[in-house]
């Protein structure tokens, strides 16, 4: 089995551990590491510790430190990134762990017009005729994360289109007009996002446990398709076809919760395609964060230094 993990945030992620973090003071880290990260790379390099070569992460990468970024991924075992060079900068990204507080805080150098891809119609191309030779050997597509501002507003649409007429399953982990906007081109059969991801995309606010469990349930059955919400610490909801189903997460004291969506992600894909069981998926999925959480890695489910 082989999963496309497309990535349109790729990111050069620092993470720094602090004894303690006080703000207003000066702080000393105890570790202090960096990756090459983003919501769907990440789920591929867990992907790939699940099953060596399961997965490749297609991802745009920015030509003013694009050499830095891809030095990051070859010194990673459990990653291999296919890059769409562009101009302009991959972001960078730095996760505070606070041991003292059990805190993940993460800073985002955002800027579009000089920290993101300045995507083109020719980079574009060159994605999507990627992501088509791909779709001819790989057994679905999962694409996560946010699409940058200079990238094409309906570029997560085209993206899940072409996998679409592939006849290839897709995951997507994304939110807002984007998703909806997808939804208008075609369905993917997984759509997972968190709690608030679905109210903002479907218009719902503030409801109840059963009220919420009741909503994703029917968007599931008007879309024929699987929904799942996470929700950090609490039970997880999901649907398929209308049919609800919960899961509870696993109780552990996290060190870094970065990426643990994204490790979800990794997890429920692999076992769905693998049995069709929606429960066992769940579980995996939930597994997959858990484990995520108690390592300094974005996206991993061994702790760093581990074979």
């Amino acid at each position: 089995m082989k999963i496309l993990c497309v990535c349109l945030s790729s990111t050069i992620q620092r993470t720094i551990k602090f004894d303690s973090f006080t703000t207003g003071q000066i702080n000393r880290s105890q570790i202090w590491r960096e990756d090459a990260s983003g919501k769907a790379l990440n789920a591929a390099r867990v992907l790939n510790q699940l099953e060596e070569g399961s997965s490749v992460a297609l991802c745009p990468v920015g030509n003013s430190n694009a050499e830095h970024f891809m030095v990051l991924a070859s010194r990673d075992n459990d990653l291999y990134v296919h890059p769409i060079y562009v101009e302009g900068n991959t972001r960078e990204c730095w996760t505070l762990l606070d041991a003292k507080t059990g805190s993940t805080t993460e800073v985002i150098s955002d800027a579009a017009e000089d920290l993101h891809h300045l995507a083109g119609a020719e980079a574009e191309l060159d994605l999507i005729e990627s992501i088509r030779e791909y779709m001819a050997v790989c057994d679905a597509l999962l694409i996560a994360g946010s699409r940058p501002v200079t990238w094409s507003k309906n570029i997560c649409a085209r993206i899940c289109e072409v996998a679409h007429k592939a006849g290839k399953p897709i995951l997507a982990d994304f939110r807002g007009e984007d998703l909806l906007d997808t939804l208008k081109v075609c369905t993917p059969q997984i759509i997972k996002i968190n709690e608030d991801e679905f109210y903002q995309t479907f218009g719902n606010s503030s409801l109840s446990e059963n009220e919420l469990e009741q909503a994703i349930s029917k968007k599931s059955e008007e879309l024929h398709n699987i929904i799942v919400v996470t929700r950090g610490a609490k039970d997880t909801l999901a649907a398929e076809n209308g049919k609800s189903y919960r899961c509870p997460t696993e109780k552990v004291t996290p060190l870094n919760t970065t990426a643990c969506g994204d490790s979800f992600d990794a997890g429920f894909i692999r076992e769905y395609l693998l049995s069709k069981n929606i429960e066992a998926a769940l579980s995996l999925g939930n597994h997959c964060g858990a484990l995520n959480s108690q390592t300094i890695v974005p996206g991993s489910i061994k702790k760093a230094g581990e074979n």
